[in-house]
């Protein structure tokens, strides 16, 4: 059994600035896309990082549910079916986090679809402050919608790598220096050799999870002997993008030809918390996932700390379950 993505959307650039705003958005989107309402959403993660105002309290992920309308009066709803919301924040590999959770929560029946929604904006929610030298990040919002499937295909287990050293991204808010106007700064610090780490630790997670799969394939049975070895030529990455060349310049250092990576565009900034699943929306849309077998998903963040899942496409030859 593994968690497959049922459907995937971005936020529509509507210049609203509003994190909240681009997450629901998304979130409805998704459902739409599904053809299914918010009654059939029973759990909702929300890992976006930078939120509008710097709001602590309360959960963002609460102010989304309510955005979107998942099951505010579950005791009117006609099976009775609660739903919940929390916030799940590790940066750019908060995505694959998520995934994690709710496949938990899937694979126990605690829960019959997982919405995860992502989005990050400059607190001042001014788009124009946004995709800048000072605050790197696009104002801009994504959603996916997961679910259980019986077979193997889906994603595979979620696999965590973290070098020594500084954190090489530092978001944070200098209490003393903005005074009153708190609300609507934030200061992001990056160091000068991040991205060369960056790819350093992608290149290493990689390697480890094809072959943390290739030893887990040739310890099952003969049967499945033939997936022992996972191709990288029949493999889409699809990764985070702190810089624009990041996933050109990873398939480089992997040996293979630049656009063996979805590098994400139409977006201004780095879509952060949202990349993955701007990159495989894209790649969906562009007819990339043909000639596919499986989506490696690898997100490198502050810590520094990465995150990798093989996501074996499922029989529609697009990813998803419809």
């Amino acid at each position: 059994m593994a968690t497959v993505i049922s459907s995937a959307a971005l936020s529509p650039a509507d210049g609203s600035g509003s994190s909240i705003g681009h997450a629901a958005a998304a979130g409805r989107a998704c459902l739409e896309q599904a053809q299914m309402s918010s009654a059939d959403v029973d759990v909702l993660i929300n890992v976006g990082v930078y939120r509008d105002s710097n709001i602590v309290e309360p959960s963002v992920a609460a102010l989304i549910q309510k955005n979107i309308g998942i099951n505010l009066d579950y005791l009117h709803s006609p099976d009775r079916r609660a739903a919940f919301s929390l916030d799940l924040m590790n940066g750019a590999c908060g995505v694959l986090n998520a995934v994690q959770a709710a496949d938990a929560l899937l694979s126990t029946g605690s829960a019959r679809r997982v919405m995860v929604v992502s989005a990050d904006t400059h607190p001042s929610t001014d788009p124009s402050r946004a995709g800048t030298a000072a605050f790197p990040y696009a104002s801009t919002g994504a959603a996916l919608l997961l679910e259980h499937t019986g077979d193997t295909l889906g994603f595979g287990r979620v696999h965590h790598r973290s070098l020594p050293g500084g954190h090489g991204v530092n978001g944070y808010l200098p209490l003393p220096d903005v005074g009153a106007d708190g609300r609507n700064s934030i200061v992001v610090d990056r160091d000068d050799d991040v991205l060369d780490r960056m790819l350093a630790l992608a290149v290493d997670s990689v390697h480890t999870v094809l072959s943390a799969e290739d030893s887990a394939a040739i310890a099952q049975d003969t049967a499945d002997a033939g997936r022992a070895h996972v191709a990288l030529d029949r493999t889409l990455l699809v990764t985070s993008q702190p810089t624009p060349a990041f996933a050109a310049r990873l398939a480089k250092r992997l040996g293979l030809a630049s656009d063996a990576a979805v590098t994400v565009e139409g977006v201004h900034g780095d879509p952060h918390t949202s990349a993955l699943i701007h990159g495989y929306r894209q790649a969906l849309d562009t007819g990339r996932l043909a000639g596919h077998d499986q989506v490696l998903f690898l997100a490198v963040g502050a810590g520094l700390t990465s995150a990798t899942s093989l996501y074996r496409l499922t029989g529609t030859g697009d990813g998803t379950t419809r």
